[in-house]
């Protein structure tokens, strides 16, 4: 996988946390400054089961998924794309260890950062605390909004939901993934996606 410039990559962050927060461009030098950006090949770990998580990836080529293994069986708890942020937040936040697998979909390329290197330079800036807060309050937002769907929605209007608010993952990733992260059997997500084309 050819890798693009880092430009680029940082270029996206930028706009991505702006969409949270805004900073001038002496506080975006600071994080630009401890960024390091990773290529990740299909099927690679970014974070394992029983290891503690101490980055937040920035997704800007590939797709990853979040799961846990519970008597054997994988069960889907996440799926990311592009433009968005991904990490283990307990583990992150607590620096205990994940009880989830973070796992690329794709060949991936991602914008890391390591929360020891953001918490080193919090004193060089105050608003670059407020960024830090920002980036994982936006994480956390994002994160309720698909647990309120398993509480509010069967499973048809849970795939609904799916459609609206990030398609591609239909179109990109495993119906097998998409099942389990939906909640349903993968032979019920089937007669769904049928009933929906008709």
């Amino acid at each position: 996988m050819k890798m693009p410039d880092p430009s680029l990559i940082y270029k996206a962050y930028k706009e991505h946390i702006r969409s949270y927060a805004s900073f001038r461009d002496e506080t975006w030098e600071l994080i630009e400054n401890i960024l390091t950006v990773k290529a990740c090949k299909k099927g690679e770990y970014i974070v394992e089961e029983g290891k503690i998580c101490r980055h937040i990836d920035f997704i800007y080529k590939g797709s990853f998924r979040a799961f846990s293994n519970k008597d054997g069986e994988d069960i889907t708890t996440g799926i990311y794309l592009e433009g968005i942020c991904l990490t283990n937040m307990k583990s992150l936040t607590t620096v205990t260890p994940s009880h989830t697998y973070l796992q690329a979909l794709e060949d991936s390329i991602t914008a890391r950062l390591y929360k020891d290197s953001l918490i080193g330079i919090y004193e060089k800036s105050t608003e670059l605390q407020a960024v830090g807060r920002a980036i994982l309050e936006g994480m956390i937002v994002e994160e309720n909004e698909w647990k309120e769907m398993y509480t509010l929605y069967d499973p048809e209007e849970r795939y609904k939901f799916l459609l609206q608010k990030s398609p591609e993952i239909i179109q990109r990733v495993s119906l097998q993934y998409v099942a389990s992260f939906l909640g349903i059997r993968r032979e019920t997500l089937s007669r769904i996606r049928n009933r929906s084309s008709r």
